[in-house]
């Protein structure tokens, strides 16, 4: 099977003029379900969800789903992928690894080297376009995304949707840009916004993003603002500040959820093309 480095490389759609398509295209495909791979002699787990009308000789996206501390991949597949798995409509693959003592410490870059192993597999045995891969997740979850926005950017995850995040899962590497999409509470009790403030900050950095002010909501008053700001051409970063606590789905005062829909705009329109 061919190495994620050998795979990543034919990212070809950077010019915005084709897919990138990865081996798997026209094999046997994988099926969905629990699976398991060894990283560095020791099985770890993920959930695979490959779409029902899944076409070999057509390119998907591929969206990884990370949990939260004292979560599991189970978790992520009942919530929908973080409410992304409706909105793709079969236009995208999902995977939500399994952490391990139910979190994503990285010790060693050990989760990076799992995520690897799955992009190996993934890629070698389903249709996926490689220019369209993504990650999100809240609270250590969030961290994971982050960590490999830093350690496999743009020439692998083309953007990632951190909810609550923090530097908790290392940041190895960390010198290239990726589009990057921050959601976080104003009166986060678990991990303080400062702590999502600083995520965003490194990526402003990194994408060439114009300085500007980035309005927050009040707290309790039930809403959200988002900032878009102004980066470099491909590289996005959006800040959508709540005005709740630290959980996965905020919502407004009139109950609307939103942040699913938000994730979903910023991965398929706001970043294609480089």
């Amino acid at each position: 099977m061919p190495s994620v480095t050998g795979i990543v490389t034919s990212l070809a759609a950077a010019a915005g003029l084709a897919a990138a398509q990865s081996a798997g295209c026209g094999q046997d495909p994988l099926q969905s379900g629990v699976q398991t791979v060894n990283v560095n002699g020791q099985n770890r787990e993920y959930t695979l969800k490959v779409p029902d009308n899944y076409d070999p000789s057509n390119p998907h996206r591929l969206i990884f789903g990370f949990h939260w501390l004292n979560g599991n991949m189970q978790n992520v597949v009942d919530g929908g992928y973080y409410g992304l798995e409706q909105l793709a409509q079969g236009s995208a693959i999902f995977v939500a690894p399994n952490g391990i003592d139910a979190g994503w410490a990285n010790t060693g870059g050990r989760d990076i080297a799992f995520v690897d192993a799955i992009l190996e597999t993934v890629l070698g045995g389903l249709c996926v376009d490689e220019s369209q891969i993504f990650a999100t997740g809240f609270s250590y979850g969030g961290a994971m995304s982050y960590s490999v926005a830093c350690s496999r950017p743009a020439d692998v995850f083309r953007a990632v949707a951190p909810i609550a995040g923090a530097e908790l899962s290392g940041c190895d590497g960390g010198n290239t840009p990726v589009a990057y999409l921050g959601i976080h509470g104003v009166v986060d009790s678990v991990l303080p916004i400062d702590a999502g403030r600083a995520l965003r900050d490194k990526f402003l950095g990194l994408n060439g993003c114009q300085a500007q002010d980035a309005p927050e909501p009040q707290p309790g008053s039930g809403s959200h603002i988002k900032t878009e700001y102004s980066c470099a051409d491909g590289y996005p970063v959006w800040w959508i500040a709540h005005s709740g606590d630290h959980v996965a789905d905020p919502s407004d005062g009139d109950g609307s959820y939103w942040a699913p829909g938000e994730t979903w705009t910023f991965f398929t329109e706001t970043v294609q093309g480089r």
